[in-house]
Order: C-alpha cells, then sequence, then structure tokens
C-alpha cells in the first residue's frame, strides 16, 4: 500500500502529515517506510534528528527521486505500506506520487491561497482515493467552516477529523510523535476509505 501527502503548496504540514500518519502505522503494527522526494529532505532531516536525539522513528526514511516511484513501487512487499512525502510546486514529483499511490492525503490549510493550489492537481488525482486534511486550524475562526463549505460545494473529499494548530506540534519535529494531535483519528478515516 501507498500513500502520499501532497499539496503544491509548501508549508501546509506535508512533512508533519507524513511523519505523524507512518508513525500511527507502525504504532499499529504496520511495516512501514516513508520516501523523501522533497529536495529539501524534510523527512529526512526529521529522521537524522531524531536519531541524534536517541529517540528514532520507528521506520526508515529514504530519499528518491519521482522516476524511482514506479520501481519502488512494483518492490513493494505483502503488508509494507510506503508514505511519499511530496514536495510542493513540483508537478512531475507531485504527478508521479499519485500515479504510485492507493491514497492521497491533501494537507491544506483553511485559506483561500491554499486551496487554491489544491485545486491545481485536483485533475491529476482522476481515479486515485483521496481526501483533503484540514491543518494548522485555528478554533472560534470562520476560515475553517468557510472552507468545509466550498470543499463540500466542489465535491472534493474532505477527512472528518481536522488537526488544530498547537505548538507542541512543532516541538515534535526531530523526535518521534507522542501525543497524536488527531492524526490518529485520520489514519483510521483513511483505512476505512480504502476497504
Amino acid at each position: 500500500m501507498i500513500i502520499s501527502a501532497v499539496n503544491a503548496k509548501g508549508g501546509v504540514g506535508k512533512t508533519t502529515t507524513t511523519i505523524f500518519v507512518a508513525t500511527e502505522l507502525a504504532r499499529r503494527g504496520h511495516q512501514v517506510r516513508v520516501i523523501d522526494l522533497d529536495r529539501q529532505g524534510s523527512a529526512l532531516d526529521w529522521a537524522e534528528r531524531a536519531e541524534e536525539h536517541g529517540d528514532p522513528l520507528p521506520f526508515e526514511v529514504e530519499v528518491s527521486i519521482p522516476r524511482q516511484l514506479p520501481r519502488i513501487a512494483g518492490r513493494l512487499t505483502d503488508g509494507e505500506i510506503i508514505v511519499i512525502d511530496a514536495p510542493p510546486g513540483d508537478e512531475t514529483a507531485i504527478e508521479a506520487a499519485i500515479e504510485v499511490s492507493d491514497f492521497v492525503i491533501l494537507p491544506t490549510r483553511a485559506t483561500a491561497a491554499d486551496l487554491t493550489r489544491v485545486w491545481e492537481i485536483r485533475e491529476a488525482l482522476e481515479d486515485t482515493p483521496h481526501a483533503v486534511l484540514l491543518t494548522f486550524v485555528r478554533r472560534g475562526t470562520s476560515a475553517p467552516e468557510v472552507t468545509r463549505e466550498i470543499l463540500d460545494a466542489e465535491k472534493l473529499p474532505r477527512f472528518s477529523t481536522e488537526i488544530p494548530l498547537r505548538e507542541d506540534m512543532h516541538a515534535a519535529y526531530g523526535y518521534t510523535p507522542i501525543e497524536m494531535h488527531g492524526y490518529d483519528t485520520v489514519t483510521t478515516e483513511m483505512m476505512e476509505q480504502m476497504q
């Protein structure tokens, strides 16, 4: 099974989503591997920092390039789950990730600018199961409700779980996540949609 975190825009929580979902899957007993397609190597950096802190992630993180994804997908073993951290603004990498994926998570902030970038890749999703995940959600503001209404009007699937804006989530960078901040229920929703 291959899952990708994809958005054409940066800073929406793709790497955070990748690491948290991969951690939750590993906690559930799955054999997990993360593929970092981003030139910045944020997922790899997270893994290296966790290792340095004596708190290694419960899965391997490796850097790859888009043209290697079909080969990686072809070597997927039974029961293995790969989570791909796709880079922003790289159409080739985004399309390659979507093409090999069984499910695509579209993390986005509840802003018009961020949502616009989701529309850009909507066509590439076609028949690939996918759902929008609202991240960095500020409670008590109108933006999340407006965003939900837009997504529903456009018939774009979305997770009912939303990831709140929390400082301690940012502090998790470089460590194995302990508090899941809703990513446990995101993982449950995703797995249910894939059955």
